[in-house]
């Protein structure tokens, strides 16, 4: 039970995601509503089935998340685990600077302070959230500087077993259209552009303003009368920027209930384009874990990344 959590748990923290293709754009297309400017942008060239299919393909999400491994930075981050009414009962406090030195690099940590009872005895993190926390955003060691997604596909494909298996798993959130079988109970309600899913959810396109820039917003809601029980992602909107494509900003919440796991947790990621390189500016995560056998786990932490200096 506790590898099954620690691996669930692992797939909702690491926050950066990519909609995977499914090839069910046009069950999208049929519900799909659309608000008066992206009407007009039609009569423009503005293509909505295209649109469609490049959220189901986008990578730029995903590349975000591998910059934090390749461009030189500075990373501060917060982590709070609070009791039912509130109270902080342990807290991790750390910032630190990515090293990058020829085709290697490494995290130099300046300042660590951690309150309560944050361990036990033999060091070892009592709660799954900050255990996956730190095994996500904070790298061991030195390291290939490598942001190209597909290489981390194949590096995947070459690791452990157990590599593979906890990749798989991380599509919780990477790449929430594609049904997980290997999930126990919520693997195939996570196909949210299956036939099967789909009609559960209300699709939008609108747009707006986000970090300067001019977006197109994918939205992604489950109807109210089916939000319990039969989905698992409650909503997702997602800002891509109209020229270039990238996704800008990002928020989702995903919950179940069950005797086996429950859960409900909201994350939303800011992401930034420096020289042309698209690199998170702030991940935002709250999360409530209730597993069997452990302690009920209430967790909120916050990423901050600055001084970036993108490598060419």
């Amino acid at each position: 039970m506790r590898i099954r959590a620690v691996h669930l748990l692992l797939a909702c923290i690491a926050a950066w995601c990519s909609i995977a293709a499914s090839g069910q754009e046009d069950e999208v297309l049929r519900t799909i509503q659309l608000d008066d400017v992206v009407i007009h942008a039609q009569d423009t060239g503005f293509n909505v089935e295209g649109f469609v299919r490049h959220v189901m393909e986008d990578t730029t999400f995903h590349k975000a998340f591998l910059n934090t491994r390749f461009h030189p930075h500075h990373v501060r981050g917060v982590l709070r685990v609070r009791a039912k009414h509130e109270k902080e009962t342990a807290s991790m406090y750390r910032t630190g600077d990515l090293i990058r030195n020829g085709d290697r690099v490494h995290l130099e940590l300046d300042t660590v302070h951690e309150t309560g009872k944050l361990r036990d005895k033999k060091g070892k993190f009592r709660y799954l959230t900050a255990e996956m926390y730190d095994d996500v955003f904070f790298i061991k060691g030195e390291l290939p500087a490598d942001n190209i997604v597909a290489h981390r596909a194949l590096e995947v494909e070459r690791g452990s077993r157990f590599d593979k298996y906890k990749s798989e798993l991380k599509k919780f959130m990477f790449d929430p259209g594609t049904e997980i079988a290997s999930v126990p109970f919520i693997g195939d309600k996570l196909a949210l552009f299956s036939p099967e899913m789909a009609p559960l959810y209300d699709f939008k396109i609108g747009s707006d303003v986000r970090n300067g820039h001019a977006c197109w917003v994918f939205s992604a809601s489950a109807k109210p009368e089916l939000r319990e029980g039969r989905t698992v992602i409650k909503t997702m909107d997602t800002w891509f920027a109209q020229e270039g494509g990238e996704v800008l900003s990002r928020r989702y919440r995903i919950a179940h209930s069950s005797m086996v796991l429950d859960f409900d947790i909201s994350i939303r990621v800011e992401n930034q384009l420096i020289e042309g390189e698209l690199v998170p500016r702030t991940v935002d995560y709250d999360g409530d874990w209730d597993i069997p056998l452990k302690q009920r786990e209430l967790v909120r932490f916050v990423l901050e990344y600055t001084d970036w200096r993108v490598v060419k």
